[in-house]
């Protein structure tokens, strides 16, 4: 009988996946001269076609249908809503004073002379052709009050092009729509201030950072580590800590995104049911609480974007539909482009989803395949097993599964390592097994420290907060030893930019290919993989 970890089934892929392709085609090209009405007439007729032809015997027809129609969707959906991402020539540098709503601060140092962010330009009285466009501007923190998330100022400033090298940061602002940057801006007025909501979380986090603090005055380090873990602050951590994690393969254990949400998430339903909440109440409860822990930690993309995975899956056990992981991803990504389709581009989107849907299509049967053939007592009837035998059997059966976890995401994020961070570390294979399960106690330390912090309990917050220091310390010790030793990562890069993306895409095909096949031996197992990673590395890496 085969493992019911083969039988996935997706159908929002038949949307998705054509739609991705729409607006990867509008990035790259502007709209006909003609204007948007013969996409708009080729989206209709894909729909009516796919409407006409919705059933088993005309499948292909179906098929066809509904590709072009979402791919003709995509790539007007994303002229319409940002209409500006193929101007880029720009005047030259000026000096002006426009009204921002700002849509993202990005996260500074207390020391930090400048502060910075996304934001959304309301009001231009210079050149109104500015409105409603996508925004990156650093202010001086001195000359004004600080810009804060979904609060609207007016900003004086020099106005100038985005620089043309499309590498780095330039890279990440072009991909999310900003095309003009503000420097040396200093805030004249505060026009609106953040929402009662958005002044709510920031104090919030502001009381978390107080109760995960907490004990640990004399450990500066492990405390800038437990609140970069626990709150997503990765300006607190030094130089050095940041290379360690960096060059091991482990640094997105500091991006608030799935994996954390995922254990928030984890907790409390587990604290909820030892409360006696319903199980279907405790999904109720469980997901306004987790969509909080969100919002406070800085709404990020990744963290919404493992939200509303999070949701996806809860959300058809509640309404008891069919249901697994490669659906709830496949619905949580389709209404991510939908809100914000330019996410499609960040490097954010296409390691997650890319290591995501790897673990799902081939993590999972690996591990099943090779935790069934862990046989440590075949010659023993399963009558006369022990205490002890079984524990060794499902001990072995749970490391094999890491193994193969751990494995399938060494496969999948290695070309978003190298295209995106210039590393290619071999560690990361042993790092990530040892890391995450050390990650995951701090943070379900973490998350204990902070329910127990708010209902009072200041003395016991305090000695969580120790407990997790000593494991954070090893941890970071661990990891600065480890990256010193040969082999552990190589400096490394694609021979042209536009790999990194086309070889994540190309991965992610290989495994819906492999999962596709149910991983026969006739279309290469799991091996397929592996050999497309090692000659996208012969042929397309350069190291050094």
């Amino acid at each position: 009988m085969s493992s019911p970890a083969l039988h996935l089934r997706a159908p929002l892929l038949w949307l998705l996946l054509p739609l991705m392709a729409g607006l990867v085609a509008a990035q790259h090209w502007p709209l006909p001269a003609c204007g948007p009405w013969p996409l708009l007439g080729l989206a209709g007729a894909g729909a009516a076609l796919a409407v006409a032809t919705a059933h088993r015997f005309r499948a292909w027809w179906w098929r066809a249908g509904i590709a072009t129609g979402m791919a003709a969707f995509g790539f007007l959906f994303l002229h319409l809503r940002f209409p500006y991402l193929h101007e880029w020539a720009g005047l030259p540098p000026r000096e002006v004073t426009v009204v921002l709503e700002v849509k993202l601060a990005f996260p500074s140092s207390p020391g930090s002379r400048t502060v910075s962010g996304l934001a959304t330009i309301t009001d231009a009285t210079a050149d109104e052709r500015l409105r409603g466009r996508r925004i990156y501007y650093s202010a001086i923190r001195r000359l004004g009050p600080l810009p804060l998330r979904s609060g609207t100022y007016r900003v004086q400033g020099v106005l100038e092009p985005l620089p043309a090298d499309r590498t780095g940061f330039n890279d990440y602002l072009a991909n999310m729509g900003v095309r003009q940057r503000l420097t040396r801006a200093r805030v004249l007025a505060v026009v609106a201030t953040p929402g009662r909501f958005v002044r709510f979380c920031n104090a919030a986090e502001r009381r978390l950072q107080d109760i995960l603090g907490r004990g640990l005055s004399d450990q500066p380090a492990a405390r800038s580590l437990y609140r970069a873990m626990l709150l997503g602050e990765k300006a607190v951590l030094s130089p050095d800590q940041q290379n360690a994690f960096v060059r091991s393969g482990t640094f997105h254990i500091f991006s608030i995104s799935g994996l954390h949400v995922a254990i928030i998430s984890g907790a409390l339903q587990m604290l909820l049911r030892w409360l006696r909440v319903p199980r279907r109440a405790a999904v109720i409860v469980a997901l306004p609480l987790l969509w909080l822990y969100v919002q406070v930690t800085g709404g990020s993309s990744p963290a919404v974007r493992a939200f509303l995975m999070i949701a996806c899956l809860l959300g058809a056990k509640i309404f008891r539909l069919p249901n697994n992981a490669l659906s709830a991803l496949a619905a949580s990504a389709l209404l991510t482009l939908l809100l914000d389709p330019l996410q499609l581009f960040s490097t954010g989107f296409q390691m997650s989803y890319a290591v995501v849907a790897a673990l799902i299509l081939m993590g999972t049967p690996l591990g099943e395949k090779w935790a069934a053939r862990w046989k440590p007592f075949a010659l023993l009837p399963l009558s006369s097993w022990r205490w002890g035998h079984h524990k060794v059997d499902d001990w072995g059966r749970e490391i094999i599964r890491k193994l193969a976890t751990g494995w399938t995401a060494f496969l999948a994020s290695t070309p978003a390592g190298i295209g995106f961070f210039g590393i290619f570390s071999p560690g990361s294979l042993l790092a990530n097994l040892v890391i995450i399960p050390l990650s995951n106690l701090i943070i379900y330390i973490g998350f204990l420290s902070l329910v127990i912090g708010l209902v009072g309990l200041n003395p016991i917050s305090a000695l969580l907060n120790r407990a997790a220091a000593l494991v954070i310390v090893f941890t970071d010790r661990l990891l600065q030893s480890g990256v010193a030793l040969p082999g552990i990562f190589f400096t490394a890069e694609f021979r042209t930019p536009w790999l990194a993306s086309l070889s994540l895409a190309l991965m992610t095909a290989t495994m819906l290919a492999g999962a596709a096949g149910r991983w026969a031996r006739r279309y290469g197992g799991y091996w397929l993989p592996v050999i497309v990673l090692a000659l996208l590395i012969i042929f397309g890496v350069k190291f050094g």
